[in-house]
């Protein structure tokens, strides 16, 4: 299996949270990204290389914060123009993390707290992407130890650095 194909998932309950973490892991090393923030367009780059993949803004409306759609020849991501860049961010990570998990298109909303295995999958990828947890154990290990500096660091909200600081259990170090 390549990095950048889409892997089809398993039929299990259970959500392949270390396959999406080694996934979003890999796509930084191939980039050889090893500070924040992660710069998407770098990663859809990249991407784009192996697939036709087109990434852009959409009306969306007040429900939903994106969209992916595959076809045979072409995949699409959609986020919502109208929510903060930080939602934006996290919403085409949380795409791009099912288009490249191998999920099928389904209308499905984006919940952190979800246990249907495919949005946890996306939603480990997203977090592993835009919050690398090597590099914020090294910073928190250098001495950055105030949420709100390393979600401006990582330009993430505040609430997703707290998630993924409270997930990964570093909260005790800060």
């Amino acid at each position: 299996m390549t990095l950048l194909k889409p892997t089809m998932p398993e039929e299990s309950l259970s959500p392949r949270v270390g396959h999406a973490r080694k996934l979003a892991r890999n796509l930084i090393a191939e980039l050889n990204i090893n500070q924040p923030p992660i710069l998407l367009d770098d990663v859809i780059k990249r991407v784009r290389k192996h697939h036709d993949l087109s990434v852009f803004p959409w009306e969306l409306g007040t429900q939903t914060d994106g969209i992916q759609i595959s076809g045979e020849n072409m995949s699409a991501i959609g986020y919502n123009q109208s929510q903060h860049r930080h939602r934006q961010r996290f919403t085409v990570a949380h795409e791009l993390g099912h288009f490249l998990l191998g999920h099928t298109s389904k209308e499905r909303p984006l919940d952190l707290e979800s246990k249907v295995p495919d949005e946890v999958e996306a939603n480990q990828f997203a977090a592993e992407l835009l919050m690398p947890l090597a590099l914020l154990k090294s910073d928190i290990n250098g001495g950055q130890k105030q949420p709100k500096m390393l979600a401006k660091k990582y330009d993430v909200s505040e609430e997703a650095i707290w998630w993924r600081l409270l997930e990964c259990r570093l909260i005790e170090k800060i």
